[in-house]
């Protein structure tokens, strides 16, 4: 980040009293003010439970000369484009009126209803989705189809085998635009699009999952 920059939103925070009162504590997730820069970004501050593996993170992204929220849920971040603005005081005001029911929804992630378009498929009542191991080849099942976690642009996730020590992960998303189940691996934190669990229909789905799942877990961890 360019120093120009870096004190310019510096010096607004200040003018602006950003953050000066931030509880410590948002339902069970901890502050942490940061005003830092990292990379071509500048943090604020996050809010963390590491217990769940759950943070949000506010910042201003240079390249886009935007201010915005970031979640993190298991190893899986993507932005809330609500928030996004290039106004510091528009931010401040979305964050004072929106930050506790962000943090809320964080917390009550396995009791957060499904979406209609995934009642429809069926997806709650799908019996090998309800009986997924809780580990497999050392992963940890961090999101099932009873609670599926909707992320970015019609994707939901509905399944995700997490090993943090890893750092490693395989997610099975639902798109509800193009109908369709897709798979994606993280090594390392490195993103790989799988294509063996591409699918339309969840029996179709269930078949590659029952071929394909305990090979991919162990090719991550290879």
């Amino acid at each position: 980040m360019k120093d120009e920059t870096k004190n310019k939103i510096a010096a607004q925070a200040t003018e602006i009293h950003f953050a000066e009162n931030l509880p410590a504590e948002i339902e069970g997730f901890t502050l942490e003010k940061i005003f830092a820069p990292d990379d071509d970004k500048f943090i604020f501050y996050t809010y963390s439970d590491e217990k769940i593996h759950c943070a949000l993170t506010t910042y201003f992204h240079e390249e886009t000369n935007e201010f915005k929220v970031r979640q993190k849920i298991g190893l899986t971040e993507f932005c809330l484009t609500n928030f996004f603005t290039e106004d510091f005081k528009t931010f401040q005001a979305l964050l004072d009126t929106h930050l506790d029911s962000v943090i809320k929804n964080l917390r009550g992630l396995q009791t957060k209803k499904l979406n209609n378009f995934l009642l429809e498929k069926k997806i709650d009542s799908w019996d090998y989705g309800r009986n997924l191991p809780a580990t497999l080849e050392g992963f940890e099942l961090f999101i099932n189809p009873a609670a599926p976690v909707e992320v970015t642009n019609g994707s939901f996730i509905i399944i995700n085998y997490v090993d943090f020590a890893i750092n490693s992960d395989f997610i099975l998303y639902y798109n509800i635009y193009s109908d369709e189940f897709s798979g994606e691996t993280r090594i390392n934190g490195a993103p790989h699009i799988s294509y063996a669990f591409d699918a339309k229909t969840l029996k179709d789905l269930e078949t590659k999952l029952k071929e394909n799942l305990v090979s991919e877990l162990s090719a991550i961890r290879q």
